[in-house]
């Protein structure tokens, strides 16, 4: 049994004994329940992240090289360096992640120590908007867990830290409108994943108001987006950050496409409660409806799902408020086959696949 299903194991027997002991896991009937699991779930996360093995993720090894490389800089080497990539004086892109690791460095120069800084980063801030913004705590980190772990806490490291900034701190700035200061992140994120930038439209479009009569034309509409991925992919290219990717043949992301395409349909259908009961769900909804937007440009290249990240992490917040819009057996039905669902996709994606810790042999 690998150390991942221990863990999914682990968050669904501790989320049933603190629902049935405790009294609760959402906010509204229990804050210490909800608070005691949120704090669980992420440092158990926190740990499987940052003690991988450097064997352990995609990229986890050439991250681990340019590590001990960026020691041999001086810090006006790096600040010269990012001076001169940022007006485009040499090639190269960004600029700011190298400085974000010599900043590290400055407390203690090893790997494992980092990967634990940016676990904790990233891990810390999302538990603290999961519990601050989620109806159901349980099902957000189950979410987690089996659709977003496997990249941000593994594979990932600079688009990890850069959503930390822009959808975690961001998202907090959006809902306050201070605009000057969610501009700065968004430049301070993009400088360590240019695709951070993409996030800037929610700004503007965050809290649009779409009545359930649009949210079903535009899924009605949106496989017209496929008609034209290919040239929507081209003139989002440089905004997000995906110069290096061309177009591949037989991209898809054919079972991701299909949960959201349902998870839509379940929106329209319990639209009416959602709206109601969260002063917030229009900002899960129209984050859905952006990743839906970007999602046809993953047919294109499936290095396309980077931008569909920042906007479907909302996911977390939003299926708990649909499953909240069924009531009594009907509700502990859903909720039942919803998290069964879960657990089945997270088998059938390889249960996460082979884990070592930092200390033991691949």
């Amino acid at each position: 049994m690998s150390i991942y299903t221990v863990n999914i194991v682990f968050i669904i027997i501790f989320a049933f004994f603190i629902r049935f002991k405790i009294g609760g896991l959402r906010k509204a009937s229990n804050k210490q329940g909800a608070l005691i699991f949120s704090v669980a779930a992420g440092l158990n996360w926190i740990l499987i992240s940052g003690l991988r093995h450097e064997s352990v993720g995609d990229d986890t090894s050439v991250y681990m090289d340019g590590y001990i490389q960026v020691n041999d800089y001086s810090w006006s080497e790096l600040w010269l360096k990012f001076v001169a990539i940022s007006v485009g004086v040499i090639g190269g892109k960004d600029p700011g992640y190298p400085i974000f690791e010599k900043f590290t460095q400055t407390f203690i120069f090893d790997y494992t120590a980092y990967l634990l800084i940016v676990a904790t980063m990233f891990t810390g801030l999302m538990t603290r908007w999961i519990y601050k913004y989620s109806s159901d705590v349980f099902l957000s980190f189950l979410i987690y867990s089996i659709l977003f772990f496997a990249f941000f806490s593994i594979t990932g490291i600079r688009q990890t830290i850069a959503t930390a900034l822009v959808v975690f701190i961001g998202y907090e700035l959006i809902i306050k409108r201070k605009l000057l200061w969610f501009l700065l992140v968004v430049l301070v994120a993009a400088t360590i994943h240019k695709s951070a930038l993409v996030f800037v439209v929610f700004y503007f479009l965050f809290n649009m108001n779409l009545k359930r009569a649009y949210l079903i034309f535009f899924l009605a509409l949106w496989p017209i987006l496929f008609i034209f991925r290919e040239p929507i992919s081209s003139f989002f290219k440089a905004l997000a950050g995906l110069e290096e990717y061309g177009v591949y043949e037989g991209a898809a992301t054919y079972t991701f496409t299909l949960l959201m395409f349902l998870i839509g349909v379940a929106t329209i259908w319990k639209y009416k409660y959602i709206v109601e009961n969260n002063v917030l769900s229009n900002t899960f909804i129209n984050a859905y409806v952006l990743a839906m937007f970007f999602l046809p440009l993953t047919f294109v290249n499936p290095s396309a799902m980077r931008v569909v990240q920042y906007f479907s992490i909302f996911l977390l917040l939003l299926i708990p408020e649909i499953v909240r819009g069924f009531h009594g057996r009907e509700k502990a039905l859903v909720y039942i086959v919803l998290t069964a669902l879960l657990v089945v996709m997270f088998f059938k994606g390889g249960a996460g696949g082979e884990y070592y810790f930092f200390w033991q042999s691949p």
